[in-house]
């Protein structure tokens, strides 16, 4: 079965006792991520196409991040680049060197 965009989606359920999640999903591009860190324990498919899989993850492969929001000033950007310039340069002649 083939979902549309307004179907895809993923869930995470939390086994507190376990101390694992369960994971669905239907959107391809957690699909690829999840596989990467686990394999599937149930997959659904389409012919030879995966289009949807559900893993089961221990507490610790499952991770909270809060949105970095980075509004540099001008002069901070300025900063920034003038640093990154002398420390590539820095970088540059410990390599010829």
């Amino acid at each position: 079965m083939q979902y549309s965009a307004e179907e895809r989606e993923t869930t995470c359920v939390y086994d507190y006792i376990a101390g694992t999640w369960t994971v669905y999903t239907c959107v391809p591009t957690h699909m690829t991520k999840l596989r990467k860190i686990a394999q599937p324990i149930w997959e659904e498919k389409d012919g030879d196409r995966v289009t949807a899989a559900k893993w089961l993850l221990k507490s610790n492969q499952v991770r909270f991040a809060q949105e970095m929001v980075s509004k540099m000033t001008d002069e901070q950007k300025q900063a920034a680049s003038l640093r990154l310039k002398h420390y590539n340069q820095k970088r540059d002649d410990n390599v010829v060197n």
